[in-house]
């Protein structure tokens, strides 16, 4: 029987082979609101006891992640790299602090004089750097990036996809489990299926306005070699994260 790992999801489970198998990468997404950034933290939680979770971040603060964490009981002792934060300070605020100077009326010649002073920052390849430190990680081991978004929108999509069959291979020779986040609806059908074809189980949150409330579906569109598995579930956000029927 092969190993398996919780998601954090009873009735996902269930509906797999009653966890997710090692080596599995799962790509999860759902429109903005959906829940897919709560999905990624309870499936971090849920590998907190037994596994070395590190949950890569590009759109949260490290206190904003454990704090909703620990809001729905779940164990946030996991390691957090912030991607995020990374992009602002090597990027970003280089931006903002030469419109700075500019709106104060320094001039290009005087903004090239003060780098000269300077040692040359580092570009960081941010990219480079996620599959990089993935291929590091050393059984048993849980990877969450939340959200692959950040990456297609400053890196050529190609080389999105070649960094994600290394993490895929890479999860899957040392029976690690993965989760990826994205957004759905947004990319072109080259690149989603790019993404879809590399993962193991696809998931997609879905929410349909009825009446006055929202209904909730999980969709488990995908499971390698297993089609039979595939379904709908309905499912609602309580007190304990996502739970679904």
């Amino acid at each position: 029987m092969a190993k398996v790992a919780s998601t954090g999801i009873a009735a996902l489970d269930k509906a797999l082979m009653n966890g997710l198998p090692k080596g599995f990468t799962v790509l999860m997404m759902g429109p903005p609101g959906s829940g897919t950034e709560l999905a990624a933290k309870q499936f971090a939680g849920a590998g907190v006891k037994d596994e070395n979770v590190v949950y890569f971040t590009t759109m949260e603060r490290d206190e904003e992640v454990t704090s909703t964490m620990e809001d729905f009981g779940w164990k946030s002792d996991i390691e957090i790299v912030n991607i995020g934060n990374l992009y602002y300070e090597n990027v970003l605020a280089r931006k903002l602090q030469v419109s700075r100077y500019r709106q104060e009326g320094i001039s290009v010649k005087d903004l090239r004089s003060e780098a000269a002073g300077k040692s040359p920052g580092q570009s960081i390849n941010f990219l480079t750097s996620l599959t990089y430190y993935v291929s590091k990680r050393k059984p048993p081991f849980r990877i969450v990036v939340d959200s692959l978004d950040f990456f297609f929108e400053y890196y050529a999509h190609a080389d999105v996809l070649s960094a994600l069959r290394t993490i895929k291979a890479h999860t899957q020779h040392e029976e690690g489990v993965a989760l990826l986040t994205m957004l759905s609806g947004v990319y072109d059908t080259r690149t989603q299926s790019g993404v879809e074809e590399i993962v193991d189980c696809i998931v997609e949150l879905e929410r349909v306005r009825h009446e006055n409330e929202f209904r909730r579906i999980l969709v488990l569109r995908k499971v390698r070699n297993h089609p039979e598995k595939t379904g709908l579930y309905e499912f609602s956000i309580t007190d304990q994260g996502i739970v679904a029927k």
